[in-house]
């Protein structure tokens, strides 16, 4: 069979695409993504190319322009992207150059497109050996699925099943004209190392090292397949479903866990389950080490423990006898705003853009605050600790935090409850209480609030 009519089964095999959609190739210029923006174009398949711009190299702008010539030549419309790749402290050149690029293509792609990459065989085989060296789990050592989700969209490597030989050897027969990076010589970087050192001397002893490497990522990612299954019956049996957040709040809750149920499971199928759950909330791949880090902290420990784990822009919590995943919405912007006052006369509705919300006034037949006090300069400011209240129907004041403790308002929510004070003191917390010294019986008012 040609190497063409084996690259259109292997497309074909992984993704049918919709009419209104495109094949988008991350096409840098190099060998293997020639080669596939080459096919995709013998085959008449609707595909248009996206080229990354690191400015890592030199000669970058050489490369962009001989990718404009190729893509004019093949009459295939081609994006060029510019980002920083400059590695984070603590971050490899390849991972920091990885993410911009995955990032850079997630944002061009629209509607139904398809990502398509050229990673192949001996890629995969790479992939397996540097997983190993990190000590990686099944879900590492799976290395590249052929098809994956990839931010709402699908992404595909049809080469997956062709050696790099196999790839040169159609270039040379189709007199193709490549970019060759300097830096895939660079053995300092691991990858290149395994390629370049490893590998061939593998080859001396197993010939069939690469396809065999190969293989066993496929087993791996049968496995993967079996434990995913088994997190999910585990996941469906933790869910719990979130309660609505009737107070203003600097988080969004985006998945709840039953930390009972979580403990029943073994550790090994605990941390398989995390995994899941974190995959398919967030579409982000936890490493074991956070894994290891929100089972001791959040669901091993103490029922009163309340840390606090970071991942990326969402944090792990836990309260009463849940785990909560919840997204940040905290800046700086929202810190200035929730430690000033704002002045306010009640008789007018009052926005807070940052909290997205606005106050206004409503009167009540029940409970409520004086009428007398919407007509006096009243202050809203937010909770900074130490405050104590007196709600309406209690005898004796508290802390405003054991009130809110008592009330089940989970700790991320506390602090960013309007508070209503006149003449320095507090009169109300909105949504919850009334002062006893400030409330009537009937006919009064209360604070209402609403999303933006």
């Amino acid at each position: 069979m040609s190497f063409v009519k084996r690259f259109q089964k292997s497309v074909e095999s992984l993704h049918s695409l919709p009419e209104d959609a495109s094949y988008v190739v991350a096409y840098s210029g190099g060998l293997d993504s020639h080669v596939l923006l080459y096919c995709c174009q013998l085959l008449n398949l609707p595909v248009r190319a996206v080229h990354v711009h690191h400015g890592l190299q030199c000669v970058a702008d050489d490369w962009v322009k001989h990718c404009q010539d190729i893509c004019n030549a093949l009459n295939v419309h081609l994006d060029v992207i510019y980002v920083d790749a400059q590695p984070a402290q603590g971050q490899s050149p390849e991972e920091a150059a990885r993410n911009a690029r995955y990032e850079a293509l997630q944002d061009n792609l629209s509607n139904h497109d398809c990502l398509i990459t050229a990673q192949h065989l001996n890629d995969q085989a790479e992939t397996l050996l540097l997983q190993l060296f990190r000590t990686a789990s099944t879900a590492g050592l799976a290395a590249m699925p052929a098809n994956r989700k990839f931010a709402g969209f699908v992404h595909i490597r049809p080469l997956l099943p062709f050696s790099r030989a196999e790839i040169e050897a159609f270039a040379q027969a189709s007199d193709l004209h490549w970019i060759e990076d300097p830096s895939n010589e660079d053995v300092r970087f691991d990858r290149n190392f395994i390629r370049k050192e490893l590998i061939p001397l593998l080859e001396t002893r197993w010939p069939e090292i690469t396809g065999q490497l190969s293989m066993v990522a496929n087993l791996q990612s049968n496995n993967l397949r079996v434990l995913e299954d088994m997190a999910a019956i585990d996941l469906a049996e933790s869910i719990q479903t979130a309660a609505h957040q009737t107070q203003p709040h600097m988080y969004e809750v985006v998945s709840v866990l039953s930390i009972s149920v979580l403990k029943n499971l073994t550790s090994t199928r605990l941390l398989n389950m995390l995994r899941y759950w974190i995959m398919q909330t967030i579409g982000l791949s936890p490493r074991r080490k956070l894994l290891e880090e929100i089972e001791k902290a959040l669901i091993s420990s103490q029922a009163d423990a309340n840390p606090v784990i970071v991942f990326s822009a969402f944090e792990f919590r836990r309260y009463r006898d849940n785990l909560y995943l919840l997204k940040q919405a905290v800046n700086d912007k929202l810190q200035d705003a929730l430690a000033k006052a704002v002045d306010w006369n009640a008789t007018m509705p009052l926005t807070l853009p940052l909290l997205n919300i606005k106050l206004t006034a409503v009167n009540t037949a029940g409970e409520g605050l004086k009428h007398s006090l919407l007509n006096e300069p009243l202050q809203i400011c937010f909770r900074k600790g130490g405050e104590n209240f007196h709600p309406a129907g209690r005898q004796h004041s508290q802390s405003l935090k054991k009130l809110l403790q008592q009330a089940n308002v989970p700790p991320w929510e506390r602090d960013a409850i309007p508070l209503v004070y006149f003449k320095d003191e507090l009169i109300a917390v909105v949504g919850l209480w009334v002062c006893k010294k400030y409330a009537v019986d009937e006919g009064g008012w209360l604070v209402d609030v609403s999303v933006l």
